[in-house]
């Protein structure tokens, strides 16, 4: 998932850019925190914790796009709005940044700068302390608790009949399982154990309870722990300690191979 921040002084280009920018969200994982009409606002509440994208523009009030660029934004992506066309070299110049856009905005301009150069260069982060649960709620009454590495895979489609300890031996033993009812999930751990079975979420919803956590869609109905890979073959993924097989869809394919080269810088 890719979050960003929209930065103008003039309120409908904020509104108008946003609304062109979701009709690719879904597409790119694209995930809108907040927009600011004030670059001194902007200053003052931005954490360089909450985004992964800025899109600001070039000329305003107190901070123009570069001072405001440079205060808060010195290791994120940023694309420039501007309603001129003779300070690109200038910005080019002042910053490595992500791209430069005329107004009006134009998303297929802003598509092309998402592929060739924001997808898979953008580091998220996430908590990597072992000790930390994650809770997500089943019903109205009950949770499921558990680490994020303990997870594998999750799925609204029956890809394993799953595992289990054996009782007679260390071993695991094959369990027998239906496919998730309409609007509920499995969730698998290591050697494909089902450690929670008809969890009532989507998997848009935990898919993006999980993306901190290194968690990536790979298609529709499932989600994968990146942590996990062992290999991938072309649109095939294979997870350590796991006999399951993993297909990328061609719709989740250009996000999935962005974080899969960022994570491995391949």
């Amino acid at each position: 998932m890719i979050k960003y921040i929209l930065v103008d002084d003039d309120q409908s280009v904020l509104k108008s850019v946003k609304v062109k920018i979701d009709t690719l969200s879904k597409d790119y994982d694209l995930q809108h925190v907040k927009s600011y009409d004030s670059s001194k606002q902007a200053f003052q509440e931005i954490n360089e914790d909450d985004f992964d994208l800025l899109i600001v523009d070039f000329e305003m009030p107190v901070y123009n796009g570069i001072e405001l660029a440079q205060k808060i934004a010195t290791n994120k992506k940023v694309i420039f709005l501007t309603s001129t066309t003779n300070n690109e070299k200038k910005v080019i110049n002042s910053l490595d940044i992500s791209g430069f856009l005329s107004k009006p905005f134009d998303i297929e301009e802003f598509e092309e700068i998402l592929k060739n150069k924001i997808l898979g260069k953008v580091k998220t982060t996430f908590n990597k302390n072992s000790t930390n649960f994650i809770t997500l709620p089943i019903g109205s009454n009950k949770e499921v608790r558990f680490r994020p590495e303990q997870v594998y895979y999750i799925s609204t489609s029956l890809i394993s009949n799953g595992w289990k300890p054996s009782k007679k031996s260390q071993k695991f033993e094959k369990i027998k399982a239906d496919k998730p009812h309409k609007n509920y999930l499995h969730i698998y751990g290591e050697n494909d154990e089902m450690l929670f079975e008809n969890v009532r979420m989507k998997i848009i919803d935990i898919n993006k309870e999980l993306f901190r956590y290194n968690f990536e869609k790979i298609s529709q109905s499932t989600i994968i722990n990146m942590s996990h890979i062992k290999e991938r073959k072309n649109t095939t993924v294979y997870l350590y300690n796991c006999k399951t097989e993993f297909e990328i869809t061609d719709r989740e394919k250009t996000g999935f191979m962005g974080k899969l080269r960022a994570k491995f810088k391949v």
